[in-house]
């Protein structure tokens, strides 16, 4: 049978992602990005790294399978593709920031390529983002914020949804395009809600607020390469 529809929970708000009731728009950005993460060597399973320049963030390098960190965890499969997120770094109460890798694996080539390694410390184009019909903006690869969760996007070639939750606010997502090596986040702070893979579209939650008060969500549809498509649904009170 045929995969039309894939529903996807709000797992990162159960997860944490929690939200402040105050009135006020989704434009949490950072006031500086960093474009080098110096880490120091993991622990054995994970990714050796000791210093995880733009350029090691980037590496989607084919790779033997062997290469796939011990602690990764499988989130998602399309035929003989498999994803894999791993938790580089834990945030701790000295360090809040998390450190994520997510991985594609062809299982039966036996071979990975890491899709990307995440920098906590990028910031958020939401300036460029803004109203309801903006599309998503093109970000570089080694400035993705966050991949605790990552699924297989709809539509031609590879393409992967990955999403988090780095600001304790606002669920960030990113779609990357395994062929063009480029990455887009998407106008939405409430992440994926629904896939149509017939159709092509990724529809995203958001939360608003009225203007006499009291928040709001609503449902977006977007094609692969980040078009707004269409509203879906109406607003729904929280």
């Amino acid at each position: 049978m045929k995969k039309m529809m894939f529903m996807v929970p709000f797992a990162l708000v159960m997860m944490g992602c929690t939200h402040s009731s105050t009135n006020s728009t989704n434009d949490v950005t950072e006031d500086s990005v960093t474009d080098v993460v110096t880490e120091e060597t993991k622990e054995d399973g994970q990714s050796d790294e000791t210093e995880m320049t733009g350029v090691a963030m980037y590496q989607q390098d084919v790779m033997d399978a062997s290469a796939l960190p011990k602690t990764a965890k499988l989130v998602d499969n399309r035929g003989q593709l498999a994803l894999y997120v791993n938790e580089e770094q834990t945030a701790t109460e000295d360090n809040q920031n998390a450190y994520y890798t997510v991985w594609l694996m062809d299982e039966k080539a036996k071979t990975v390529q890491r899709v990307c390694y995440t920098n906590p410390t990028a910031a958020a184009p939401w300036e460029e983002m803004r109203g309801e019909k903006a599309d998503a903006v093109e970000v570089p690869i080694h400035l993705i914020a966050t991949a605790e969760q990552a699924y297989f996007a709809p539509g031609k070639g590879t393409q992967i949804l990955v999403e988090g939750c780095p600001d304790g606010r606002n669920i960030w997502t990113y779609i990357i395009d395994m062929d063009s090596h480029t990455a887009k986040m998407f106008p939405s702070n409430e992440g994926v809600n629904s896939m149509n893979y017939d159709r092509n579209e990724i529809v995203l939650a958001s939360y608003g607020y009225y203007d006499e008060g009291g928040r709001y969500t609503y449902l977006r549809a977007y094609s692969p390469n980040g078009k707004y498509l269409k509203h879906v649904g109406e607003k729904e009170p929280e």
